[in-house]
Parts: structure tokens; C-alpha cells; sequence
């Protein structure tokens, strides 16, 4: 465990979902916690909750579901009582997710380094010239194969394991300190997948990022 005490505290956490659902909370009364440089893995058959907790910490919920009971803590901020303006700066910056297609959330339409690039625009004041270095830097740290080529490829022309690592390196970009991995393997072959789990923890050991991993895959 950290000194300082977990970057992440879920405390009897519990999400509602809408009238007419199969039950009547997604999740109820879930309590965790991750420290600075350790991974905390949630498995949970489908449909169990794990994502949904995923997106009540982002606050990302569906319109419809919410969270009833509980807290969630992060660096000692109670982000069920942020404004959306304080989440938008702690979504990416401080919290990044990765997702378990990475078609669905990178954008079919723009180079991979133009997306890596505008997490940086956006949250940091680097010139253009160091934005792009810095797309190219992290691309290498999550081992896709010439930097270059990939930063000006579209999504669809990368495979699936190298769209994830893409989709790894977009979330790295500024350092967050909790990364929440949400079925990042799903999606990928055995081989691709011990890549992709390799990859997640020598990242994690290396920056010592706080590391939240969501499955339903025991293995």
C-alpha cells in the first residue's frame, strides 16, 4: 500500500438502474480500494455490475442509472459530489480508461497520432513539435512497431492488439494517476491478449500508476 493512502476509495457504493430493469442496482454497496503502484482486478461474470462501477467512478453512468449510496474517493475528492467541470479535467488527466473495443472508441476518421495529440492539446500548453514527439515517444513505450507509420494510420489499418496498445498509449498520455482497464483483452487472441497484460503491468510498475483491471475472464 501507498504512504500517502489509496488514490482510489470505493466506499458501499451502490448504482440504481432505471424503472422497468431485471433488478432494481447494477451494483449494491461495493467497497475498494487501489493504491499508488498496485493493481486491483474486479471478475465478474457478464452483466455482474463491473463496468457499470467502472463508469460511476468516471462518471460516465447511462441516462437513467445513478448512484444512490456510497462515495468515491480519489485523492481524498468525493467525485459523486464533483461539478462536470471538475471531471472534465480529472477524466484523461488524472483518471483514463481503456475500453474493451477499441473501434468503438477511437474515432475511424482520424489518424491515430492526431488522437493521441489532442489529449495533449487539450490538457497541456507543448508546441505542435513537441506534441508530436511526445505521440511518438509514447507509441514506442507501448511497443507498436514503427512510430511513425502508426502515428499517421487509421485506426482500421492497425490490428486489434495494436489498436489497444494505441488505445494504452492515448490513456498514458498525461500520467494519470489511476488507470482503469475495463475487459481491455476481450476482444483479442490468446497471444495478443498475455501481450496486452504483460504490456498493463510493466507500464503500471514503471510510472507507478494505480491500476483498476475489470474482467470476467479468470484466466
Amino acid at each position: 500500500m501507498s504512504s500517502t493512502g489509496p488514490i482510489l476509495t470505493v466506499d458501499r457504493l451502490s448504482v440504481r438502474l432505471p424503472k422497468g430493469a431485471d433488478r432494481s442496482h447494477a451494483i449494491t454497496e461495493v467497497s475498494l480500494s487501489v493504491a499508488e503502484n498496485e493493481i486491483v482486478c474486479i471478475v465478474g461474470e457478464s452483466g455482474s455490475g463491473k463496468s457499470m462501477m467502472a463508469n460511476a467512478i468516471m462518471r460516465l453512468l447511462p441516462q437513467g442509472v445513478t448512484t444512490d449510496h456510497g462515495r468515491i474517493l480519489f485523492v481524498g475528492r468525493d467525485l459523486c459530489a464533483a461539478s462536470a467541470a471538475e471531471m472534465r479535467s480529472i477524466r484523461g488527466a488524472e483518471i483514463a480508461m481503456v475500453f474493451q473495443e477499441p473501434m468503438t472508441a477511437l474515432n475511424p476518421l482520424r489518424t491515430i497520432g492526431d488522437q493521441i495529440g489532442e489529449v495533449l492539446d487539450i490538457h497541456t500548453g507543448l508546441a505542435k513539435a513537441e506534441v508530436r514527439s511526445r505521440v511518438l515517444s509514447l507509441l514506442s513505450d507501448v511497443h507498436i512497431p514503427d512510430p511513425p507509420r502508426a502515428a499517421k494510420a487509421y485506426p482500421h489499418e492497425l490490428s486489434g492488439g495494436q489498436r489497444q496498445r494505441a488505445m494504452i498509449a492515448m490513456a498514458l498520455a498525461l500520467d494519470p494517476k489511476l488507470l482503469i482497464a475495463d475487459e481491455p483483452t476481450t476482444a483479442l487472441d490468446v497471444t495478443t491478449q498475455a501481450q496486452i497484460l504483460k504490456l498493463i503491468r510493466e507500464l503500471q510498475q514503471r510510472r507507478n500508476t494505480a491500476v483498476l483491471f475489470i474482467t470476467h475472464d479468470f484466466g
